[in-house]
């Protein structure tokens, strides 16, 4: 079983953008599919100037459009995030960069904690996984410890961050649930490009323009399915940001405590997970106070939290995440692009 692999889309971090470009990508984590007249009218520029500030930030990597699911939609099988430490000798700044070319890693954090580095792994099932961990991880040097904690259940994210900080609820953000055969494929192939149009889609599946267009609003609205504009979060003012891997007291749901946490305001990622912690979560956030403020008022009253650990982020390196498939499958040429 072969899987294709493309030039990975790493999403660069720049220090600063304009305001112009602030407000664009504002719009789009909100809607990735906003039309360019629209974003003309909202910003008070022309249609012609919105589209060439969207299609650099595309090109320049600053920013992507995709849809946001659960990865097990696009193939990935067995997930988990790895907590790493490093030798003195070797900087885990370095390290990181090398994890970064690693086709499964789609995340790594350099951190401040008793972890110094964090990377998201996501295969297609278990054996790959631990393939990848013995095999790809391992053999970095500079690399001292690794602990791996499998996911069980990626239980919410959202990455419109905006949102994230002005949350309405848990109901807001992408979760797992079930979906048909047809609603897999048309969430693939906008896994490749969000703005692909719906016309484009259709052809593509051999289905018609309006059950394309019907199946992605109901995929949108019951939060399976987001398409929206990723970004570093650092490039933006999101410059503290955290994992807090949190343990559940004995006698409390660990559903009901990330049910919780999901609706908390700056909470953009929850999953589930086996080995040391219960659920790990991440929260983004402007200020360091910001962060304290979160995690002391809002985390450490939940019911059913017993302990908690917080890894600050000093640096973060972002990849995309479409589809895997084995070159023998007949649908269009979706592929591993991480």
């Amino acid at each position: 079983m072969k899987v294709t692999l493309t030039t990975p889309d790493y999403l660069r971090l720049v220090a600063s953008l304009d305001d112009l470009d602030r407000s664009i990508v504002s719009l789009l984590q909100a809607d990735g599919r906003m039309p360019f007249s629209r974003i003309a009218r909202e910003v008070g520029i022309t249609e012609k100037t919105a589209r060439t500030r969207v299609l650099d930030l595309i090109e320049q990597r600053v920013m992507l459009i995709t849809a946001v699911t659960d990865p097990t939609v696009l193939g990935y099988g067995a997930s988990a995030l790895l907590s790493m430490t490093n030798r003195p000798d070797r900087p885990a700044s370095e390290i990181a960069r090398e994890l970064q070319k690693i086709p499964s890693v789609d995340y790594v954090v350099v951190s401040h904690s008793h972890y110094s580095l964090f990377a998201e792994v996501l295969c297609r099932d278990r054996a790959a996984l631990q393939a990848t961990i013995e095999n790809e991880v391992g053999k970095i040097d500079g690399i001292q410890t690794i602990e791996a904690m499998p996911y069980l259940s990626l239980h919410y994210q959202l990455a419109h961050f905006a949102a994230a900080q002005n949350k309405i609820g848990p109901e807001t953000g992408v979760r797992p649930r079930e979906i048909d055969a047809m609603d897999v494929r048309i969430i693939r192939s906008l896994s490749e490009d969000g703005r692909k149009p719906f016309l484009q889609v259709a052809d593509e599946l051999g289905v018609s323009e309006g059950q394309v267009r019907l199946r992605f609003k109901n995929l949108s609205d019951n939060g399976t399915v987001s398409v929206i504009a990723l970004i570093n979060p650092m490039s933006l003012e999101y410059r503290s940001m955290a994992w807090v891997g949190i343990n559940v007291a004995a006698g409390h749901r660990v559903k009901d405590v990330a049910d919780a946490l999901a609706g908390l305001a700056n909470t953009t990622y929850i999953a589930i997970c086996a080995g040391r912690y219960d659920i790990l979560t991440e929260f983004i956030c402007q200020t360091d106070r910001e962060l304290l403020d979160v995690i002391d008022q809002n985390v450490r009253s939940l019911a059913g939290v017993d302990r908690l650990e917080v890894s600050i982020y000093s640096d973060l390196y972002y990849k995309r995440l479409a589809a895997i498939r084995d070159e023998a499958t007949s649908d269009q040429s979706l592929v591993v692009e991480s």
